[in-house]
């Protein structure tokens, strides 16, 4: 064997010896370390409830008075509206509006060509002079003519009487009483007559005054209907006409809507329906963040036969005109006052049968989970019943403990 292989085997050995020895120098002292992590466990096992304990921080919270809030959707509705159409007829001679404008109450809108409506009404005017001064002049005749009359009746009732007075006594004759018996009965008849043709023509003037009257008073109100007033301030929605147009009774104009005090109606459920009364405050929001001010004003007392709900209407000052008619509103309405904890809805714990609540902790910081209901929501937080009137309440690492787990506070 050559010399080189010798040592080569050697060097070899001695190396394999070296590492040996480490391996078992190594294995005494990791024997030794394990004991003595023995003996360090066992003295910390009997620390480990102190150290394992959660950490969390808590928020002392005491109840406050809100008032309950029912908060509905609704759409906004025009106050009233009108189609205004034409009572006569005649050509469009003035249109003072555009579509949009606002107006006022007995405001001119238009005006129709008058043509011959007040030399009409200057001839009737006239024939009801005539007549008037007839009717006067028949009454005069009248009182005349039975004054004569009665007049007669009492001189031939002289002359009845004179004449069977001396006939009683043998001195007259039966022809004298004949004849004035004769005169007396003339005479009362001629008076029934003379009162019979005055009461007839009497009627005849009577009809003829109604009549001139009746077209006297047609006449003005026709003349009334060429100008057409606004019946109530609004805003003009439609425009069927212009200037020159030719429109008839009955013809379309012009419809106006008012929109002040703007109506709200609203749908509640029959479970609610009862907590809202006439005359009490809503609050009004449209879409676009617009807030008003409203009070109820009806409850209909039949609830919707597919809705089980029940409608009702709120009336809210508009003089801005800022509502318009059908648009979405949140309606939200105070309905009584509770005990309400203010609390933020990140804390909010879902427990496994469902039930949505807060975890707290009493005086021996155990953990207690309390269902809770919502009472009002706010930009900054969320108010809610269901808990004692003052509580820990846990609002960070709620997510961490569990129900009957005590834990240390931050």
């Amino acid at each position: 064997m050559k010399k080189s292989i010798i040592v080569a085997l050697l060097i070899l050995i001695l190396v394999i010896a070296w590492f040996l020895s480490g391996y078992f120098l190594e294995s005494n002292n990791y024997s030794k370390v394990d004991l003595d992590n023995n003996d360090n466990k066992v003295e910390k096992n009997s620390n480990t409830t102190d150290i394992n304990k959660i950490q969390v921080e808590i928020l002392l919270s005491n109840t406050k008075e809100i008032g309950q809030t029912i908060v509905l959707q609704g759409q906004s509705l025009f106050n009233r509206f009108i189609d205004i159409k034409s009572e006569t007829t005649g050509n469009i001679t003035k249109k003072n509006f555009i579509r949009g404008d606002t107006v006022h109450k007995n405001d001119l809108l238009i005006e129709i060509s008058i043509e011959d409506r007040n030399e009409l009404l200057n001839s009737f005017n006239k024939e009801l002079s005539r007549i008037e001064k007839e009717v006067d002049l028949n009454k005069e005749k009248k009182e005349n003519n039975i004054l004569k009359a009665n007049e007669q009746i009492n001189l031939y009732q002289i002359e009845y009487n004179s004449a069977k007075k001396l006939l009683d006594k043998g001195l007259g004759s039966e022809s004298k009483l004949s004849l004035a018996t004769l005169n007396l009965t003339q005479a009362k008849a001629n008076l029934k007559e003379i009162d019979i043709n005055f009461q007839s023509q009497s009627i005849n003037l009577e009809s003829q005054l109604e009549n001139i009257r009746s077209k006297i008073k047609n006449i003005k109100l026709d003349i009334e209907n060429t100008k057409i007033l606004t019946p109530f301030g609004g805003i003009i929605e439609s425009n069927y006409v212009e200037e020159g147009t030719y429109v008839r009774p009955g013809d379309m104009i012009v419809k106006i809507v008012d929109l002040n005090p703007i109506k709200i109606q609203g749908y509640i459920s029959e479970s609610d329906v009862n907590k809202i009364k006439i005359g009490k405050t809503a609050n009004i929001e449209i879409s676009n963040s617009l807030k008003k001010n409203g009070i109820i004003t009806f409850i209909s007392p039949v609830a919707e036969t597919s809705t089980r709900t029940f409608e009702f209407i709120i009336e809210a000052n508009n003089d801005d005109l800022l509502f318009k008619s059908g648009q979405t509103t949140t309606i939200s309405i105070d309905i009584n006052s509770v005990n309400a904890h203010k609390i933020s809805p990140s804390i909010l714990t879902l427990q496994d049968d469902g039930s949505v609540g807060i975890k707290v902790l009493n005086n021996n910081n155990k953990v207690i989970f309390y269902p809770i209901e919502k009472v009002k929501d706010t930009i900054d937080g969320m108010w809610v019943t269901g808990l004692p009137d003052q509580v820990r309440i846990i609002v960070t690492g709620q997510e961490y403990v569990t129900e009957g787990q005590i834990v240390e506070i931050q």
